[in-house]
């Protein structure tokens, strides 16, 4: 979605689509190839989640997508995605709560609240309290699944 419109989206909105947003103008965008338009995505209110598309075309690790959407800065360091901006808040939920609607089972994932499921991580560092720059560097220092400790980094 690094181009679509406002037009488009409405399109889109009034089928009952929703849209998934990658970062991945990150690695090798530029102001005039730059996207997507997160802002105006949010705005819009049609259905959003953000993830990877690892292997084919975007780096896998979240937090490089978090933090080019929090802040529209590339690889380069250069703000290519100027006006765009989301809140961290705003592409935690792109990440967690909002996906669920893709995949039907928003009343199972994505929120912390009693009957869903509750995987979870905790992580090296405070997402809302870090800089920018080490937003980039975040990692799970322990990830449960299913109950089961998946990755523990033994901090």
């Amino acid at each position: 979605m690094p181009f679509i419109t406002e037009p488009w989206l409405n399109r889109l909105k009034a089928l009952g689509g929703g849209v998934g947003l990658t970062g991945w103008r990150y690695l090798a965008g530029t102001p005039e190839q730059n996207g997507p338009p997160f802002r105006m995505i949010l705005n819009n209110g049609i259905h959003a989640g953000m993830s990877s598309d690892g292997m084919q075309i975007a780096p896998m690790n979240p937090w490089l997508h978090m933090y080019y959407a929090a802040t529209g800065v590339n690889a380069r360091g250069r703000l290519i995605n100027g006006g765009q901006q989301i809140t961290r808040q705003e592409a935690l939920r792109l990440y967690t709560a909002d996906n669920g609607w893709f995949l039907r089972e928003e009343h199972q994932i994505g929120t912390i609240e009693p009957g869903k499921l509750a995987d979870l991580v905790v992580l090296s560092d405070d997402y809302f309290a870090v800089t920018d720059e080490k937003l980039k560097r975040i990692r799970s220092v322990l990830t449960v699944l299913g109950g089961r400790i998946a990755h523990d980094a033994g901090i």
